[in-house]
């Protein structure tokens, strides 16, 4: 399968018609190594929010206000005097996107956000876990869970407030899989790819034409209530925003914004919280009449009530109940992979250009004074040809993680090890599929391997195949420049985020003992 094969198979779905300034955007990234990026985590960040006459505001007569988090209540607004709140210092208010400052859902995420700023402040603990999930959290891959300590702090503060936690989400890749779940809600709209959860909450990327302005690019979330979110939105400068209440078509109340460059369409539709990110303003032609259009666009009275999707559809059961496959996606490996794990047999460094066993090569490459050991392992199809590899997970015995060993049968029915630093492979998927980090250069892709070089030597190397990749360049006079690619062709880094978070929301490979009972799982009779 070819390169842009594979880009194909994975971001068919991805589409992106606006060009957005990425210095309005501000990220909620997990801690370095885990690299969490959702689409709508990465969307819903946006640094903007609506609203109204300096004087409205400070009476707080419209219940702006009345969206902002607890803690960002409190916490002085810019051009206000007062000291942020402990392990608040410089951010700005939040809205958030489940409702109202005095519901349980809003409150709960003003707690769990706090813990969150607080929590493993400079990444050490993320640094230890490294890419290594504790199966016990993966009930968690909704939230930016890293440590039982956070998932024991997540169960309580949705415990107290009386709310659920999400368990899975399905990519939804077009217009007539969004209608077929929800009705035809959409209108005129176009919706492009997005994620629906177990309640109902979903959110995709769209547009609409208006009559007015023309292609209104926006982002759209419906939050069910209930079930604590972990999204919000930045609150910009309130003084340069219009709002209005405003009667849909149909008869919905709905609140209007708009700003300079943003807008927003905010409803409560009782079980649920709608959200619409409008991605221009009035700089860029967007009157309140295209505002209104685009709230009159849609049947909200299709997504009242609020109806879970059902998971047979896409084959899903919950984290918590999923019973344990017989293997990863029923692969086996090369005969000759069981000699060399289960009887200590020969395999070719390709890193040391020598034939050694597994201990010799434990033995030789630990630093000095410790001992290197086989933690875990998995057994999947790196580079997609049909037969399959298996990883082997490397800690030292002070517990830290020491990189990798890739074991694969080469062309002439050897077994052949290739030894990868930590940050080479990240964040394996089922299919492959995994992401990477340097110095310069970070992306995802799938391996390749190459038994000869160009004149046909032996030289047993592998590399990177990406499927997107960002690269930072420092000219002559140290300014830096960031790139950002989907298979080998330039984008915007909205394009790429985008992209990244599909690949981010696939199934992630599963890690076993390094027992013989699991080998034998994996090994030919």
């Amino acid at each position: 399968m070819t390169n842009r094969e594979f880009y194909q198979k994975t971001f068919s779905q991805v589409h992106s018609s606006s060009t957005i300034r990425w210095e309005d955007f501000e990220q909620k990234r997990k801690p370095p190594k885990r690299r969490v990026r959702r689409l709508w985590l990465l969307a819903a960040a946006v640094a903007l929010l609506a609203v109204l006459s300096a004087g409205a505001v400070a009476a707080n007569l419209l219940g702006i206000r009345d969206l902002l988090l607890p803690q960002a209540q409190s916490a002085p607004l810019p051009g206000e005097s007062g000291t942020p709140a402990p392990c608040q210092t410089g951010q700005k208010a939040l809205l958030s996107l489940s409702g109202y400052i005095d519901s349980p859902e809003s409150q709960a995420l003003a707690e769990w956000n706090d813990f969150l700023t607080c929590y493993d402040p400079d990444g050490s603990i993320a640094n230890i876990v490294g890419n290594h999930m504790d199966q016990r959290l993966s009930k968690y891959t909704c939230y930016s869970v890293y440590t039982q300590e956070m998932a024991d702090k997540l169960e309580d503060i949705a415990a107290r407030y009386g709310l659920t936690l999400h368990t899975w989400n399905h990519v939804v890749e077009d217009q007539d899989e969004w209608i077929s779940l929800l009705g035809d809600f959409l209108g005129d709209n176009t919706a492009y790819s997005g994620q629906v959860y177990e309640d109902g909450t979903f959110h995709y990327d769209g547009y609409l034409n208006t009559s007015g302005y023309g292609e209104l690019n926006y982002q759209f979330r419906r939050s069910v209530k209930g079930t604590l979110n972990d999204v919000y939105l930045n609150v910009g400068n309130l003084f340069s925003y219009t709002e209005w209440h405003y009667h849909t078509a149909e008869g919905q109340e709905v609140t209007l914004d708009l700003g300079p460059d943003k807008g927003l369409v905010l409803a409560d539709l009782g079980d649920s919280f709608l959200l619409i990110n409008v991605l221009s303003g009035t700089e860029q032609g967007v009157t309140r009449q295209d505002l209104e259009e685009l709230a009159d666009s849609f049947d909200l009275s299709l997504l009242t009530p609020a109806r879970p999707p059902d998971p047979s559809l896409w084959e899903i059961v919950p984290q918590e109940t999923a019973p344990q496959k017989a293997g990863q996606s029923g692969l086996t490996l090369p005969a000759p992979c069981k000699t060399v794990l289960l009887e200590d047999g020969a395999f070719y460094d390709t890193d040391g250009k020598n034939h050694t066993t597994l201990s010799q090569f434990l033995q030789d490459n630990a630093p000095q004074g410790a001992q290197l050991a086989v933690d875990t392992f998995t057994v999947i199809d790196l580079d997609q040809n049909g037969t399959a590899e298996v990883i082997l997970c490397l800690r030292l015995d002070t517990g830290a993680y020491h990189g990798w060993e890739v074991l694969r049968q080469g062309g002439d029915g050897g077994i052949y090890g290739y030894t990868l630093e930590e940050q080479e492979l990240l964040d394996l998927k089922t299919d492959g599929s995994y992401s990477y980090s340097y110095d310069t250069s970070q992306g995802f892709g799938f391996m390749f391997f190459a038994d000869q070089d160009a004149a046909g030597r032996s030289s047993y190397d592998w590399g990177t195949a990406p499927l997107g990749s960002v690269d930072t360049t420092t000219d002559e006079t140290g300014t830096q420049r960031t790139d950002y690619y989907l298979d080998y062709q330039p984008v915007t880094r909205t394009e790429y985020e985008s992209a990244f978070s599909i690949q981010w929301n696939k199934d992630d490979a599963s890690w076993y003992p390094f027992t013989l009972e699991e080998l034998n799982r994996f090994l030919p009779e």
